[in-house]
């Protein structure tokens, strides 16, 4: 099977961006990192002046743009190279609410599709979605000023429509002060433009709302009927996706997984669960651990 390719996909109907430029916990950088984006087109039309915003997931860390950081204000340009986020905290912190201390060496990248307005006859939206390529989607910081190049382009995959599936923030929650999953989303079979290569994964988060739900999606697009002889028939395909909880990210907890009240791991597939009428009740589940995860502990030198 070939390797996918990293696509960035935003998994919350797009209300991850209110979220601010600051973490969970308060923190004083120990040393800021920069990342380097360089944008290249999209397929659906934007105007010249648009930006896109971007999501950095960490340790006990959430980065927002536009936000607070220097470079990133007012979100990133399509068509420019060099635009740097600087400030990125790494290294070394300390928790002020839980009183504890934590690594930040990752970050996991998110960046939301592009979309528009397309009504169709069969559709439970009627809007299409440009999902975008991000390359990387994750990378570390180590040393002083570290620095990372990232490309984001979002004219190479083919628009889809997408389904969305509820899930439930469980009784496990409540005093957690746990607000957002950030999760990996694998589509061996997502379609490329212009290349017979499929497949794409990319990374989103779950924001809870004042009802204890969040929402996954899942993309599909409109293929011919064939149990018909009408050739302007069609039916909706759903792609064949995987979705994965980031708990190497998450300080001192984990989160899992329940489908129909049923532990299901840390990883769930898509395809089956899209059908409202079968009621898939899917739902997360936290669990306190003592250990720090690799993406919260200091690296291990080589």
């Amino acid at each position: 099977m070939q390797a996918t390719t990293k696509l960035s996909m935003l998994c919350l109907a797009f209300t991850l961006l209110t979220l601010g430029a600051s973490a969970q916990n308060t923190y004083i950088p120990n040393g800021p990192g920069y990342v380097n984006f360089n944008l290249g087109n999209t397929t659906l039309p934007h105007s010249d002046s648009a930006r896109q915003p971007v999501t950095l997931y960490g340790c006990n860390t959430i980065i927002s743009v536009p936000g607070k950081l220097p470079g990133g204000e007012r979100g990133f340009l399509w068509n420019t190279g060099n635009q740097v986020l600087s400030g990125i905290p790494f290294g070394p912190q300390f928790d002020t609410l839980k009183k504890d201390s934590f690594y930040i060496s990752k970050y996991y990248i998110a960046s939301p599709p592009v979309f528009k307005k397309v009504p169709h006859a069969l559709s439970d939206s009627n809007t299409v979605y440009d999902i975008g390529l991000v390359e990387p989607d994750e990378f570390t910081l180590e040393g002083e000023k570290p620095g990372q190049t990232v490309n984001m382009n979002y004219n190479l995959l083919q628009p889809p429509y997408v389904k969305y599936l509820p899930v439930k923030f469980d009784s496990s929650f409540i005093g957690s002060g746990v607000d957002v999953i950030p999760i990996n989303v694998e589509c061996k079979d997502f379609p490329w433009r212009n290349s017979g290569a499929p497949g794409a994964s990319g990374i989103g988060g779950i924001k809870r709302d004042s009802l204890q739900m969040g929402q996954l999606f899942l993309p599909y697009y409109y293929v011919p009927d064939t149990s018909t002889a009408q050739a302007t028939d069609s039916v909706q395909r759903c792609l064949d996706c995987r979705v994965t909880i980031l708990n190497d990210i998450l300080f001192k907890y984990e989160v899992s997984f329940r489908v129909k009240g049923i532990p299901a791991g840390s990883s769930i597939e898509l395809k089956g669960l899209h059908d409202p009428k079968k009621n898939p009740d899917i739902s997360f589940h936290y669990k306190p651990v003592d250990k720090l995860l690799c993406g919260c502990a200091e690296p291990k030198k080589k």
